[in-house]
């Protein structure tokens, strides 16, 4: 019989060359095509509803004595994963030798928030490049993602405020127990990253590395996205409790100043399935669009802290622009949207990372050293970034509103300087884009590499994971 590590080759192989992503309808309809046509293996479940009442479908396929459950979409800007998985589920149920070898039962959301991927499928059918995925850029406030919305109480801390495609997550939770969960996002402005919620060996990083290369990947080597999620090794970094954010803020923030005020989330499926059934979680962070730069390693001229404060300068200057027209919009505004709730969530995080800057830079003398080319370029193509997708979701919320003459002049100023900040990001952004299937035989590689560790490591133990 064919080692796993061949079932995983074939696999990757024969993934098909996608042209484009799926749109919800589409992959709804091949959900209840599959479960009809392998009715033994495929049983198909509706697990909730989102918050505009659309239904969210899960699969299950398969009867093996260990469970993986595989999430895509949790943010509706990152479709990468339910391309992975609509060829992960079809093959699953084409190739019986590779699902007996395997030895899993797959519950698989190919997208959890549907609503939100609604809002993106502007770009979702091509041509896709970073211009047209902003301009029709979706990505919802903090306290409307579904992976931040989880139930969680620690210290002076309590969340207990799910929606509902968060709830449907739990419950999917709740029936597969899963010993591995693979919640399944995408960057669309950094290299490929991986956050787990306990080291791996170091021969199997090296694997899912050496993977992430053939396929034409940079790892990211910039900032790593918070300080309370450091690397574990190059590629890998930890993916905490909600209680590491907590005890963070509490040991920047003023003596006496609750740390609760500060987190505007809830805990997240890692907090909720960790706790709960032992489940080893993986997310997998697959690179959207590529630039040389993101993998240099070599040192530029500039130090670290006068980058960062040459950003936070630049920062400051996108925020005062971006504040200035929201707040001049605010008193127009009649029809509420999910666009106006992200805008005013981006604004605050754009702050808060313009003050981790200039903090950064204060006091930390570790910066005084030479930045690298990666790191150079990550902090520029971060911040024009999220200013312009945030200035994106500013138009289409005012092109909801009812006619107005101060919203359409908001509005033109505000799509002058989306033109004037895409032509800067692309004659910066060197981008290019591997084939969709090479990086869906990325994140599917990744996580059929750790499922079969865990495989390994569970039938080892003396005491098997309940």
């Amino acid at each position: 019989m064919r080692s796993l590590t061949d079932f995983i080759q074939k696999l990757l192989q024969e993934m098909p060359d996608f042209s484009h992503f799926l749109t919800i309808e589409e992959l709804d309809t091949s959900s209840r095509e599959l479960a009809a046509a392998y009715p033994h293996l495929v049983t198909l479940s509706t697990i909730g509803h989102s918050t505009e009442g659309h239904p969210i479908l899960m699969l299950r396929i398969g009867n093996g004595q260990h469970r993986a459950l595989f999430v895509g979409c949790p943010h509706p800007n990152e479709p990468i994963g339910a391309l992975s998985l609509e060829y992960l589920s079809k093959k699953l149920c084409e190739d019986s030798a590779l699902l007996e070898q395997m030895d899993y039962t797959f519950y698989i959301i190919k997208e959890i928030d549907v609503d939100g991927c609604r809002l993106n499928e502007g770009w979702y059918g091509g041509p896709i490049s970073p211009d047209r995925y902003i301009r029709s850029y979706y990505r919802p406030s903090m306290l409307e993602q579904v992976e931040w919305t989880f139930p969680y109480a620690y210290k002076t801390l309590s969340f207990s405020e799910p929606i509902p495609e968060t709830v449907a997550f739990m419950r999917a939770i709740d029936e597969a127990k899963p010993h591995f969960l693979n919640s399944l996002h995408s960057s669309d402005q950094t290299g490929t990253f991986y956050y787990v919620s306990t080291p791996l060996p170091d021969a199997l990083c090296e694997q899912i590395i050496k993977l992430t290369h053939d396929h034409q990947l940079p790892l990211m080597i910039g900032e790593p996205e918070a300080p309370f999620m450091p690397p574990i090794q190059p590629g890998f970094y930890q993916l905490p409790e909600l209680s590491s954010m907590y005890d963070y803020y509490q040991s920047i923030l003023p003596p006496g100043e609750d740390p609760a005020k500060a987190i505007l989330m809830g805990g997240s499926s890692r907090d909720y399935a960790g706790t709960r059934y032992r489940t080893f979680c993986l997310v997998s962070e697959i690179s959207l669009f590529t630039d040389p730069r993101m993998g240099d390693k070599s040192e530029t001229t500039h130090s670290y802290k006068d980058a960062t404060l040459d950003i936070a300068k630049l920062e400051g200057e996108q925020i005062a622009f971006l504040s200035k027209q929201y707040q001049n919009a605010q008193a127009f505004i009649t029809v509420p949207t999910r666009f106006q709730r992200s805008v005013e969530d981006f604004l605050t995080g754009m702050e808060e990372f313009r003050s981790h800057h200039l903090q950064s830079a204060e006091s930390d003398a570790a910066l005084e050293r030479f930045a690298t080319v990666a790191e150079m370029f990550d902090l520029k193509l971060r911040t024009l970034w999220s200013s312009l997708c945030c200035c994106s979701m500013l138009i289409r919320m005012l092109d909801a509103q009812p006619d107005n003459i101060t919203l359409s002049e908001i509005r033109a100023d505000s799509e002058k300087w989306l033109n004037q900040g895409l032509q800067e990001l692309l004659s910066f952004f060197n981008w290019s884009m591997r084939p969709l299937r090479e990086l869906c035989g990325v994140q599917l590689g990744s996580a059929l590499m750790i499922m079969e560790y865990l495989r390994q490591t569970h039938e080892s133990a003396t005491t098997p994971l309940k």
